[in-house]
């Protein structure tokens, strides 16, 4: 039984088709990439699939239950419970200015009755100690470089225990010379099993972590296969000129 599955994902935003009948299948455990040209709609799928955007078409499942299904509105209770399924990690980390690191890991369990105050806090220490950032608990963002913000916001969106781990590009905000630090702690996740969907434009990353690639361009899955059948022999034309154009820049 898949953990995920999506069915005939459709969005506009107008007059403009973004994803145009999204099909696609997700093991637990399993670790997928997201490849494509800007707008091919990568970062729309993950917003979907947090419901942060609402799909116009099509159906969301969770462990072969249909929990979504476009064009039905959701009451506000069912969205909630349908948003824990589902972790999302932005590109510019959006955590709150006013709150420390462990504020902001701590706030949401709070809200929702996670725990006594005590074991929230404590499971929050150990998520910070995960991403190396024990000694940071009260620190405020302004005072984090921004990988250290963004592993914040890594161990924020572990907190309330999501069966799938959204990254919308968790690299791209960050100078090279951070990136490798939120690197490592994706990689460490994947090796003890975490359930990942990770939009990326690091090629190398995403061939080193990913179990399936899909490349997506104009609204579509033009192509999915290993990293290693993707990246040594890609069939669509649009995916071999990306991974060119990409080599090249």
């Amino acid at each position: 039984m898949a953990l995920l599955e999506t069915r005939g994902l459709k969005k506009s935003f107008g007059k403009t088709e973004v994803l145009r009948g999204i099909d696609f299948t997700m093991e637990r455990g399993e670790v997928i990439s997201l490849l494509g040209p800007s707008g091919g709609g990568k970062t729309t799928l993950l917003r979907c699939l947090n419901f942060l955007e609402f799909a116009d078409m099509g159906t969301i499942s969770v462990n072969d239950k249909i929990i979504y299904e476009g064009g039905i509105r959701m009451k506000e209770a069912q969205l909630r419970a349908n948003r824990l399924h589902f972790g999302l990690v932005f590109q510019s980390f959006n955590l709150f200015p006013q709150y420390t690191a462990l504020e902001n890991i701590t706030l949401a369990p709070k809200l929702l009755g996670k725990g006594t105050a005590d074991e929230i806090k404590e499971k929050a220490m150990e998520l910070l100690r995960r991403v190396g950032l024990e000694n940071k608990a009260g620190n405020y963002p302004y005072q984090l470089s921004g990988g250290q913000q963004q592993r914040v916001a890594i161990a924020r969106a572990l907190a309330l225990d999501p069966e799938i781990l959204c990254f919308d590009e968790p690299t791209s905000a960050l100078d090279p010379e951070l990136t490798g630090e939120v690197l490592r702690v994706i990689k460490g996740l994947r090796d003890s099993g975490t359930t990942m969907i990770i939009v990326t434009h690091e090629l190398e990353f995403a061939r080193m972590v990913s179990d399936r690639i899909l490349f997506m361009s104009d609204g579509i899955i033009e192509e999915e296969g290993t990293p290693e059948q993707l990246f040594n022999d890609p069939r669509s034309e649009k995916t071999k000129q990306f991974l060119r154009h990409s080599i090249l820049d």
